[in-house]
């Protein structure tokens, strides 16, 4: 069975799918530009496939790592209804360079930054991981920074340059933090941000440092609601007031199903000013698109006006465009 499921991940990488979904006991499928789509004369993997080629699958669900057909593999396994599922993820094996990302120019800015909170946003596959790392390998490589990676997973190496690794495996998130304060770090980099200790990291960026995160979330009003929902109720005044004060940047990103083939990124940029401040601290964040909208001289882009813009220089189709964007109606 772990062959059957090495002959998918081989299929997949030649496909060039972002993911490779296996449910034992029923059809395989892989996500292209986007779309799920089944595999032609695909093998059934057989109860107990998932767990001989993984080896490792703790509890219900978990992440592991992997290396098969020449390739990293990140794995997400869960329980299904036929049986378990995994949801194969190739990563790379090199971080890219961020100038060579293709994200909008605005986006360089954040390279001068020293404090604060930055977040890289999106579905998953979007690249926000990707984009993340990129980023903080820039910071590393132009600056000499004491930097402290509190990111598990580390899917892909950062390029550190001259900049000190701080590394420390003991403790949980908040004890890394503080650590990480005591010892005059000057870069944060969290990775995927799983709810936990959200109050000690907006400190970390209050006290200096520059925190940068990834959150799933489609867009920045996403974001906002996924941070400020990670505390109790009686926390969120507070959290809103910190993220008012320490949020430099929120970068989302998709990829949409280009005309020519492949994946086409369409980008949203909340950058921090003063307006958006009022609305995160006053509750009334669900009004950021109003601003992102009205906002493309200072370098804020709303996710619909990029899409749009992709549309009429041909490199996304009305069709898939009308799938992505809030509202339909502005497409004409």
């Amino acid at each position: 069975m772990a062959t059957e499921i090495e002959s998918l991940l081989e299929y997949a990488l030649n496909v060039g799918a972002s993911e490779l979904i296996v449910t034992e006991g029923a059809p395989s499928a892989v996500r292209l530009s986007g779309k799920v789509c089944s595999i032609p004369d695909a093998p059934t993997v057989g109860v107990g496939g998932l767990r001989e080629i993984l080896t490792s699958m703790d509890g219900e669900s978990g992440t592991v790592m992997g290396s098969w057909c020449g390739s990293k593999w990140r794995v997400r396994y869960y329980r299904a209804a036929l049986g378990n599922a995994a949801v194969f993820r190739p990563v790379l094996g090199e971080c890219p360079e961020f100038s060579s990302i293709g994200a909008p120019e605005s986006i360089n800015s954040l390279l001068g930054l020293n404090s604060g909170l930055v977040v890289f946003a999106g579905p998953a596959c979007s690249g926000k991981t990707t984009t993340a790392t990129s980023y903080i390998s820039a910071l590393c490589q132009s600056k000499i920074l004491r930097v402290s990676f509190l990111n598990f997973k580390k899917e892909i190496p950062v390029k550190c340059g001259p900049s000190l690794v701080l590394d420390d495996d003991s403790g949980d998130v908040e004890q890394k933090v503080v650590q990480a304060l005591r010892s005059g770090t000057d870069l944060i980099w969290l990775g995927d941000f799983d709810g936990q200790a959200l109050i000690p990291v907006l400190h970390a960026a209050e006290a200096g440092a520059l925190v940068v995160l990834n959150v799933t979330a489609g867009n920045s009003v996403g974001v906002i609601d996924a941070l400020v929902g990670a505390v109790s109720n009686e926390n969120r005044d507070l959290v809103r007031n910190m993220l008012a004060s320490v949020l430099k940047a929120v970068v989302v990103q998709r990829l949409l199903p280009g005309t020519q083939g492949g994946s086409t990124a369409a980008w949203e940029i909340l950058l921090g000013s003063q307006n958006v401040a009022a609305k995160i601290r006053n509750g009334e964040h669900f009004t950021l698109p109003s601003i992102l909208a009205a906002s493309a001289a200072d370098g804020m882009m709303l996710m619909d006006d990029c899409i749009i813009q992709l549309m009429n220089a041909g490199y996304v189709s009305p069709e898939d465009a009308s799938r992505y964007v809030a509202n339909p109606a502005r497409l004409g």
